[in-house]
């Protein structure tokens, strides 16, 4: 019955010289408005989207409309690059776009991934954070991560960060830490529609 946001800090948005979004899955939805808005702050925008197969795609034609370039990738091939974003990143990277800055929303492995691969070439790169969130205020510490050394919290802190300075290792702990719970709770739902559609 109560809303409330938005929370965290707001994107840093302003002109760039040529910027890459890249989005990862329903981390396209994210990666969207962030695309529209550096095209409308005049920035060059490069978008790289991708997604296990072809109907997994989301908001292709959004992110088409608000981009200089789109570039697709699916992990098997049903569209765009066989691969990962990662993999299309590398590729323009090595074919000499200089972006000022990456910016990747998706899957913790995807952002990872994206990371070591502007690392080399000193990119800056910011990843969009999605930790387990409980009250969203900082209080509980569920969101906490490490950046830099130093502990965060995604919801009041973030959910921005410097990519090469995440603690990806822990992160990815964190999140499994709850799996045997989400597989039961997934099961139980399972059970119910079952019974629902009888």
């Amino acid at each position: 019955m109560d809303i409330v946001g938005p929370l965290g800090k707001a994107s840093e948005i302003k002109k760039y010289d040529l910027v890459c979004v890249v989005g990862g899955g329903v981390g396209t939805a994210s990666a969207y408005p962030i695309a529209r808005a550096f095209k409308e702050a005049g920035s060059r925008v490069i978008s790289i989207v991708g997604a296990k197969t072809a109907n997994m795609l989301i908001l292709e034609e959004e992110m088409d409309r608000v981009s200089d370039e789109l570039h697709i990738s699916t992990d098997d091939g049903t569209k765009g690059q066989k691969g990962f974003v990662s993999d299309v990143l590398k590729k323009l990277i090595e074919k000499g776009y200089g972006f000022n800055v990456v910016y990747a929303i998706g899957p913790t492995v995807m952002m990872r991934a994206v990371a070591e691969t502007t690392r080399p070439f000193n990119i800056k790169t910011i990843v969009s954070l999605n930790p387990i969130m409980v009250d969203g205020m900082g209080m509980c510490g569920a969101c906490r991560v490490t950046v830099g050394g130093s502990t965060r919290f995604a919801c009041v802190d973030g959910p921005e960060f410097d990519a090469h300075q995440v603690d990806f290792g822990e992160l990815l702990k964190r999140q499994m830490a709850y799996t045997s719970e989400e597989k039961m709770a997934l099961q139980q739902m399972l059970e119910r529609r079952c019974t629902c559609d009888k």
